[in-house]
């Protein structure tokens, strides 16, 4: 165990009188008058999140040990960008101009910030992963950070323990920088190794949306700037300029050297500056890394299978003769079927010979004898192979001989301002992370992939075909076997994939915590129609697929993304791309209508009325009536002591509770609530988790037809242990309001709220439910069970749904429809191929 989580459980010496035992920010307090002993537990919500939070193994958890499942949203895509001058991609004004920007007002305004917070309280999403580019904080130069920035996030950052989030800080890149077509890195970094921005997307060194014209290729263009000679040039000088270009220097320095020292430094400054944050618990190393040229076998072509071939796409060698103003007809990609491209023709660019390199320097693969020009004045490859191998001859290993040794030194950098920070990492998109050593692991790391349907975000179409793409880019023959049908392959589909990604994890860099940095799907789906109609079936399906993926592999994860300026004509102001779960545009217009048309609650609940009687004498559940008039106070929960009920089948005790001190008038994340306007496909993105867990979790799922949840975790029979009173102490802590026995769950009242009864059955122990705080506590009984098959594990259960266990069509979020689904694979298929 965590020593930190050991001495966080230790007890203390001698009760106080009258003694109160403080935990999170909670507290229990008790009683006693003589054998009438008056239980009151008294918590915050389940989603929140203040309070210690520890990495224990592979789990995070809470200070008493409890296992914690966080989920959150990335804050916010509108990050990767300035807020002056306006940095929105589809605007040129200024752009070059990269050392007099600011990012004030990145994610959202000071007097937005409780606006924010609370919408994504009220949703259960309490962890944030929070986007600080390299160039926001170093914008001016190297060495020289915006205080001022930094000023602005402390200010953001101390409202949130407020709503109970806490956050980790993602420095935030997409191909190396805005001005190479993505984010990230500062304009000054392209100075340090040579090279002129202002000339990169006439040259073909990156496609550059603010410079681009409307008939280019458009929002799938950005990530091939991967191959581009820009960012593969930053990327390898990055991480292997010491390998590759030992001749490239600044000021007397290495460039890899300049370049990651500052990068370190500039991190380690905000982590120092934000010191005294409660909510931030971890930094990351770098958002979706990338190796550049490193390991690349052949300059004279890439690896269509898992390197994007779209739109213009010179090979690496072209890539260095047109940034060294040698015109170069290069090959042109379209979207196709089976495979997302083929090639489709050819043509020059840079015919004008602009250069790449600024003046007196040049490219720096041809200083170092990768490639010259032959007789003819034509580019030739020299050394074809110069990326897959070391100077020594043996084969480069990126992972090994560049990522993990930046990462050593990142944490390093990190836990010097702050030794508490966690710090997250992930491998390269789409790919297997790297093998860490015992030595190289760290109990303050975690892994932290990244997973998207990527044939969705391509064709940003979802219907009834969907892909199995990992298998697809390891090279599988099978397409068919790769390929599934209708909503139940595509859950098949995504669980698959995240079983994997975990497995490889656990597998590769240890028994870690595992957080997905990113999930998501494009909003912009199928041609914008929900924009016009209102109606996100389509998108609920989807992410409903992808967060069960999650949950089916209880991995905690923080979905891309949260963007308040997003809007539903340019998205999320960023490269085309529209993922945002909320945009602004819907509130403020009133149309179209949030995710679902009518309110499931409200329809369930006639349900629930319809059936109460026949439910309620169902001994084998506890359907409780909410009363309207129960005076709850939103801090307190009364815990009453149990009602035995049997059943013939049971194996053990079923001890279900009536609902009591529960507050239905103005609570928090009602259904028909103002905070939900905006809100997109709200009917898969709010859905009840157990946040804190009194054990191991080994399953939990959500039924979003049916409305039901169910939790399953063990705990070794020897942990639950009931606490001696102190007989001379005139209060005691009774053993029931141990907190590390309780289970707290997020029940979302935007399914739940309009409900008249709701239906909870549990293995054992006793349970309440505060609709105020969205959240039941689940207390299990220390002498429930004996081990199971002789292990010695305890398992626990609970089930969570409607009266009747949410039979009827009426909750069901999705109508089958087979011509419907038919002509959505049909229209998906026709528009990879180009037919229709």
């Amino acid at each position: 165990m965590n020593p930190q989580i050991a001495a966080a459980l230790e007890p203390p010496d001698r009760p106080s009188t009258p003694r109160d035992a403080k935990f999170g920010t909670g507290h229990v307090e008790a009683s006693t008058h003589g054998s009438n002993v008056d239980r009151t537990v008294t918590f915050e919500r389940a989603h929140d999140l203040n309070g210690a939070f520890l990495a224990d193994g592979m789990r995070f958890r809470d200070a008493h040990g409890r296992t914690l499942l966080v989920r959150g949203v990335n804050v916010s895509g509108n990050s990767k960008l300035p807020t002056s001058p306006p940095g929105s991609t589809h605007l040129g004004e200024g752009f070059y101009d990269h050392r007099n920007v600011s990012f004030i007002g990145r994610p959202f305004p000071l007097a937005d910030v409780d606006e924010n917070f609370a919408r994504l309280r009220a949703w259960g999403l309490t962890f944030i992963r929070l986007l600080v580019t390299w160039e926001a904080l170093e914008h001016k130069g190297p060495g020289i950070y915006d205080e001022e920035y930094i000023d602005y996030l402390i200010k953001v950052l101390k409202k949130a323990p407020e709503y109970g989030i806490k956050c980790f800080i993602d420095p935030h890149q997409d191909t190396w920088s805005r001005f190479s077509g993505g984010s990230g890195a500062p304009g000054w970094t392209f100075e340090v190794a040579g090279m002129d921005l202002t000339k990169f997307m006439e040259t073909g060194a990156a496609y550059v949306h603010q410079k681009a014209l409307p008939q280019d290729s458009g929002h799938c263009a950005w990530p091939t700037n991967y191959q581009k000679l820009a960012s593969a040039t930053m990327f390898t000088l990055f991480f292997g300029g010491d390998i590759f270009a030992p001749k490239a220097m600044y000021q007397g320095e290495p460039v890899q050297q300049f370049l990651q020292r500052h990068f370190c430094a500039a991190f380690q400054h905000l982590a120092t500056r934000l010191k005294d944050t409660e909510a931030v618990v971890g930094f990351e190393l770098l958002n979706e890394p990338h190796m550049g040229y490193i390991g690349l076998r052949s300059v004279h072509h890439f690896d269509p299978l898992k390197d994007l071939h779209y739109g213009d796409y010179p090979s690496a060698l072209q890539s260095m003769a047109l940034g060294s103003a040698i015109p170069q007809e290069v090959d042109v990609w379209t979207k196709s079927w089976p495979w997302p491209t083929r090639r489709s023709g050819r043509r020059v660019i840079n015919a004008n010979k602009a250069s790449a390199w600024l003046p007196g320097r040049e490219c720096v693969w041809k200083q170092h004898g990768v490639w010259n020009l032959d007789t003819y004045g034509n580019p030739q490859a020299l050394i074809p192979d110069y990326f897959s191998k070391k100077p020594d001859g043996t084969a480069v290993n990126f992972y090994s001989d560049c990522y993990v040794p930046l990462l050593k030194r990142y944490k390093e950098a990190i836990n010097s301002a702050n030794p508490k920070l966690l710090v997250f990492f992930e491998p390269i998109p789409n790919e297997d992370p790297p093998v860490l050593s015992e030595g190289e692991r760290d109990r303050n790391y975690v892994y932290a992939p990244h997973w998207y349907d990527l044939q969705a975000l391509f064709t940003k179409s979802f219907g009834f075909v969907t892909h199995d793409v990992q298998a697809l880019s390891r090279g599988t023959k099978n397409v068919l076997a790769a390929t599934y049908f209708g909503i139940t392959g595509a859950n098949k589909n995504y669980k698959g994939q995240l079983r994997n990604i975990v497995q490889a994890g656990v597998t590769k860099v240890g028994k870690m915590p595992c957080l997905i940095g990113e999930c998501g799907i494009p909003m912009d789906l199928n041609e914008k129609r929900a924009f016009e109609t209102g109606n996100y079936e389509d998108h609920t399906n989807f992410l409903d697929a992808v967060i069960n993926a999650m949950e089916a592999s209880l991995v905690n994860f923080t979905l891309w993304n949260y963007n308040p300026h997003n809007d539903n004509e340019w998205g999320d102001h960023w490269n085309g791309e529209d993922f945002s779960i909320y945009s602004p545009t819907v509130s403020r217009t009133g149309s179209p209508a949030p995710s679902r048309p009518a309110s499931r609650t409200s329809r369930t609940s006639r349900t629930s009325r319809s059936r109460s009687s026949s439910t309620s004498s169902n001994r084998s559940r506890s359907t409780s009536p909410i009363s309207p008039k129960a005076p709850a106070s939103p801090l307190r929960l009364q815990v009453s002591q149990p009602k035995q009920l049997r059943r013939p089948s049971a194996t053990g005790p079923i001890t279900p509770f009536d609902i009591t001190d529960v507050a239905i008038e103005d609570a928090e994340g009602d259904a028909g609530s103002s905070e939900h306007l905006g809100g997109r496909a709200l009917d898969a993105v709010i859905r009840p988790y157990a946040a804190k867990i009194a054990g191991e979790p080994t399953l939990m799922k959500f039924d979003l037809g049916k409305l039901e949840f169910n939790l399953e975790f063990e705990r070794a029979a020897s942990e639950i242990v009931e606490k001696t009173v102190d007989s001379s102490a005139s209060t005691l802590l009774p053993t029931r309001a141990a907190p590390e026995h309780i289970t707290e769950i997020f029940v979302p009242n935007f399914h739940y709220g309009g409900l008249e009864k709701l239906e909870v059955t549990v293995s054992d122990g006793e349970w309440k439910y505060n609709r105020t705080r969205q959240t039941l506590y689940w207390r299990i009984k220390p002498s429930f069970g004996g081990g199971k098959g002789g292990t010695g594990m305890v398992k626990h259960w609970i089930r969570i749904r409607p009266p009747g266990g949410g039979e009827g069509g009426d909750a069901v979020v999705a109508t089958y429809n087979p011509l419907k689904w038919l002509g959505d694979g049909v229209r998906a298929v026709g528009g990879w191929c180009g037919i229709l």
